[in-house]
């Protein structure tokens, strides 16, 4: 007999407060999601740029073809056991690649032998958003966090299939993996639901 296995959804992100002063320009922000699954695998995948973000405004992720799971890894409705690790970045396309930063983020991430579990993973992700991530890749960085959901509190939390939680993490400002003020000082709100599908 099998044991749970759980998928995490996007659902959508409040633009709490967008970078720099208001009304000189909007935000246009994109999303990378890297999922470290039971394997030890990494699986990145980015949203598309929302165009013309103010603060105060609310987006929906796409749902279409489930491309809104972004663990164990993208549209996998299968799910996967427990435990989850999953780190997220907030960009603000500017003048970078959308599609080179997942990848440049994606192998960042990829720890090998450095991160055999998920705990030793989430672990050693902030020190990489900071030293590397920051540093490397054009576009703005306007937020990061790593989330990490033990196979126990999973259980106790989600207690049979169908079972959901939803979960609003702040990116931005001094919250999540990023210690120092980020220039502008915005804020996004992104909703995320981990469902158990067995």
């Amino acid at each position: 007999m099998s044991g749970p296995r759980y998928v995490v959804r996007i659902v959508k992100f409040d633009c709490v407060d967008e970078s720099g002063v208001d009304f000189i320009g909007s935000d246009e922000p994109y999303w990378v999601f890297t999922a470290y699954d039971p394997n030890g695998k990494v699986h990145t995948t980015r949203s598309k740029v929302f165009g013309d973000i103010d603060s105060g405004e609310t987006r929906r992720f796409q749902t279409d073809g489930d491309r809104n799971i972004v663990w164990p890894r993208k549209a996998a409705v299968q799910g996967a056991a427990a435990p989850i690790g999953l780190s997220v970045q907030l960009w603000e396309a500017d003048q970078g690649d959308p599609d080179v930063v997942a990848k440049k983020t994606e192998q960042a991430f990829d720890l090998g032998e450095r991160a055999p579990v998920v705990g030793t993973w989430v672990s050693l992700v902030p020190s990489i958003v900071r030293d590397q991530l920051a540093d490397f890749i054009g576009d703005d960085l306007m937020g990061s966090v790593t989330l990490h959901f033990p196979a126990h509190r999973l259980e106790r939390q989600l207690p049979r299939p169908g079972a959901s939680l939803t979960k609003k993490v702040r990116l931005g400002g001094r919250s999540g993996d990023l210690p120092f003020e980020i220039a502008g000082g915005p804020d996004y709100d992104l909703h995320i639901r981990c469902t158990r599908v067995a």
